[in-house]
């Protein structure tokens, strides 16, 4: 008889272990749960195995919220500790994991779950059901065993390798989640965005079989763990094949995604290894296309010529190459570059910049340009945001990429040294000072901040809000709008319970208001004090202040309400959004509680918890039916 113990009795695991592992499972981002994580465990598998060409397979069944990834590595080892908590022996090894908890996450995540290895000396099979209550009641939490050896697999799988399926449950956010996520990154205006062309160049050049396969391929290799900005020698011959299952993608995807189906409802395509660049995605394009250059950047940026219908990808490794980035257009260096020397060159692995004019870069990249830190191959969460230089309209013009030698935190997207990471800001922002502004310039002549169709704004044409009784007719496209809203429906008496002392454009956060909450009398309106005025921020998706969080512009210790027209995703694993109920705000001080609040901003690593009042959900309550339509195409999120 197999000696086994009980993983989820309340006696053998405490309360405090559940708490922490919820907070482990809200850090990491809907992509990294869904499949983010095994697809790593099965990258880095490879990697390990060194040797031969490998192959990874993906099935993912859209109807029934399951995924399936199979490597042919050489096995995940027979040690349950390792799969329920956490640890391992890739310290040192420069790979994707770390610590060892990708798995666990995603096996407390779902409903099912199961492994099945085969060593060279070994083959198991493990399964376990309903995993994500785990945080249920101790009286009618799952009461399952876990073996302390995994038993033999009867069937064992034909050869040296390791296989993950696992399930979400109907009422799991994961799967909507996941994909809400992948539309806003690559698709930030829906079916109006610059990057629908190329992914019908991709299946008219016969690359992917449907526009939803290239989109899926485009956002892995640009936001996951597919990603590799610098590709491993191991995983250079590795193929990653991908199958795509749904039969109805209108109901699971929403119509988005669904008109990307192309009619198909199983297709099957390859994904290589590496982060996608404009250079590929130009490949899939008829002419006329942007050429490419490889002009390296002179003193100042001074060395490039305009062009109309091109873009320059350059790379710099040594020390000499980095010196050039920083040289300005009257051949001096900055003021920090003897701690750039010391500290943070030998520390660079590469930096890679392509130069194009914005409407190529928003076609040919989805989501447009990014600024981003890798940490040996692996994407970070990092954005650097630009300070320096003045003319901040070609920032939009220019892609980079600066890969380092450092090791990743806990949730693996963000490097473990801040020092490090400030360092790597300064080095930007002086790079952009210095030369790419003036570079870029030169490039693509004269850039104007917004494109065509963003400066002549048709408001005609915005999707309209559908709610007869405003006299605000369109969905909120700018934070304007969203205050707007909130006003005319204050306006119309349906938050007495707000009070306001102002509006600033010039201070750091946007209101002060004193507001009656849940528990309070309405002698707080009655008998106002300024030691009750809250701090309120204003935002068309909540989920966009968390980049303001992560630049340090503003902090979730400061703000007591954000009001935004939907809930949008946070861009940083460091703050999850949670409902209201299960918030600490909630539980500890319901006394503190705002009106209409039902969700809650929380920043996992401080504890602090921000109330997130959602006016579209308002709109239901408020003016019930119709319900109002889905996220502005064509909004411009303000950060």
């Amino acid at each position: 008889m197999v000696e086994t113990y009980n993983l989820l009795n309340p006696q053998s695991l405490t309360e405090n272990y559940v708490r922490q592992l919820r907070q482990t499972i809200d850090a990491y981002l809907p992509q990294y749960v869904f499949i983010g994580e095994v697809l790593q465990n099965a990258l880095d598998a490879v990697r390990e195995a060194h040797h031969g060409k490998h192959n990874i397979y993906i099935t993912i069944d859209l109807d029934r919220a399951e995924v399936c990834i199979q490597d042919d590595a050489m096995g995940f080892p027979n040690e349950p500790n390792l799969l329920f908590l956490g640890g391992g022996k890739k310290d040192g090894k420069k790979l994707a994991g770390q610590v060892g908890v990708g798995l666990k996450v995603v096996l407390f995540s779902s409903q099912y779950f199961s492994i099945r290895s085969r060593t060279a000396t070994d083959a198991f099979r493990f399964e376990i059901n309903d995993a994500y209550r785990f945080d249920s009641e101790p009286a009618v939490r799952p009461n399952f065993t876990v073996p302390k050896q995994f038993e033999s697999d009867p069937k064992p799988l034909d050869r040296a390798g390791t296989e993950v399926r696992y399930r979400f449950d109907g009422s799991s956010r994961v799967l909507s989640n996941y994909l809400k996520q992948v539309e806003e990154e690559a698709l930030p205006k829906g079916l109006k965005s610059e990057f629908i062309p190329t992914l019908a160049n991709a299946v008219e050049s016969g690359i992917y079989p449907t526009r939803f396969a290239a989109l899926l391929a485009c956002d892995l290799k640009r936001f996951s763990y597919l990603a590799m900005t610098d590709i491993p020698d191991a995983l250079k011959d590795t193929t990653v094949t991908v199958t795509i299952l749904c039969q109805n993608p209108q109901e699971v995807v929403g119509d988005v995604l669904a008109e990307l189906f192309d009619q198909k409802r199983e297709f099957t395509f390859q994904v290589p290894v590496g982060y996608l660049e404009m250079g590929e995605t130009v490949s899939w394009a008829k002419p006329p296309k942007p050429a490419p250059y490889a002009q390296k950047l002179g003193a100042g940026g001074a060395d490039l010529f305009r062009v109309q219908n091109g873009f320059n990808v350059t790379e710099y490794r040594s020390e000499s190459d980095l010196e050039q980035l920083l040289t300005n257009a009257r051949g001096k260096l900055p003021d920090e570059i003897e701690s750039f020397r010391k500290n943070l060159f030998p520390r660079i692995n590469f930096v890679r910049l392509t130069i194009a004019r914005i409407p190529h870069l928003e076609r040919y990249l989805p989501g447009g340009s990014r600024r981003i830190f890798s940490a040996n191959g692996v994407v970070t969460q990092h954005s650097p945001d630009l300070t320096r230089g003045r003319n901040q309209q070609y920032v939009r013009c220019f892609d980079i990429v600066v890969d380092v030698d450092a090791e990743l935190n806990y949730g693996k997207t963000h490097l473990k040294n801040m020092r490090l990471v400030g360092q790597l800001k300064s080095f930007v922002n002086e790079a952009y000072r210095s030369v790419i502004q003036n570079a870029a310039s030169r490039f693509v002549g004269k850039a104007d901040p917004f494109e065509e169709e963003e400066r002549s704004v048709s408001f005609w044409t915005k999707k309209d809000l559908l709610r007869p009784e405003l006299t605000i007719r369109k969905v909120p496209g700018d934070e304007n709008d969203v205050i707007a809203l909130f006003f005319e429906l204050a306006g119309m008496g349906k938050f007495p319970e707000f009070r306001w002392y102002g509006l600033s454009q010039r201070d750091k956060y946007d209101a002060r208001a004193i507001i009656q909450r849940v528990l309070e009398g309405p002698e707080i309106l009655e008998k106002p004090t300024e030691n009750a005025l809250r701090v309120v921020e204003f935002k068309i998706r909540a989920g966009a202040i968390t980049e303001d969080f992560d630049r340090e512009d503003k902090s979730p210790r400061d703000v007591h309400l954000l009001i935004a027209y939907e809930e949008g995703v946070s861009k940083s694993t460091q703050f999850q959004f949670i409902d209201l109920e299960d918030s600490d705000t909630r539980a500890r001080a319901p006394e503190k509680v705002f009106p209409h609040v039902t969700r809650v901003l929380k920043d996992m690593q401080s504890g602090y918890e921000v109330q997130v009042l959602l006016l579209r959900e308002c709109l239901e309550a408020f003016f019930p039916p119709p319900p109002p339509p889905a996220a502005p195409e064509d909004a411009v999120d303000d950060y």
